[in-house]
């Protein structure tokens, strides 16, 4: 399997079933194809305008955006038309997700954390804190601020241990959507 192949699956396992997941695509078999897709092009966009950390012999995957000039986006113009294309009308849950998360991202330079995935198999054994807080000493040395949205209060709890506090207010997703927490971590 290839480096890109392990990191996609360990994006799947991680995220395929999570309940910011189920409100963007319900039809799991849909969902799984959609995110396989999502996550095979969110990688080389990340590598390009981030850094993609991956440890753990593949079992935990960081996605890291530059965001020295405000939100970035996981997708460029190209991806964004593929993945309307593969989420059809669902489109609309991810762009209202986007709007939301643009609205509460800060404008002061950072280092973005799009996304933690640690595969289901390993959780709760510290390999995630373990793999971000190597991530969080290259920010501290560099003297770059880190920002995330939990997307639930477990994770949320994890990186309040790790530094970082919540700013503004949580933001609610709409039809019943989950509650996610913006997030700021100071360069320790």
């Amino acid at each position: 399997m290839s480096d890109e192949d392990v990191r996609v699956r360990t994006l799947l396992r991680a995220f395929g079933d999570d309940e910011f997941a189920c409100w963007l695509l319900p039809d799991q078999q849909h969902r799984h194809h959609v995110y396989r897709n999502w996550f095979g092009m969110v990688l080389p966009h990340a590598e390009q305008h981030g850094e993609v950390i991956v440890g753990a012999d593949g079992l935990a995957v960081q996605i890291w955006l530059d965001g020295s000039s405000g939100p970035s986006s996981v997708l460029d113009e190209e991806g964004e038309r593929r993945l309307a294309e593969l989420a059809g009308p669902r489109t609309a849950r991810f762009r209202e997700f986007g709007e939301l998360a643009a609205a509460h991202h800060p404008a002061e330079p950072h280092q973005y954390l799009a996304m933690i995935a640690v595969d289901p198999a390993v959780q709760s054994t510290g390999i995630g804190g373990r793999e971000l807080r190597e991530a969080l000493r290259r920010w501290d040395a560099e003297g770059r601020p880190s920002y995330l949205e939990a997307s639930s209060t477990r994770s949320r709890n994890l990186y309040l241990r790790l530094g970082f506090r919540d700013i503004g207010t949580p933001m609610v997703l709409p039809h019943d959507g989950p509650t996610m927490y913006p997030m700021w971590r100071d360069p320790a």
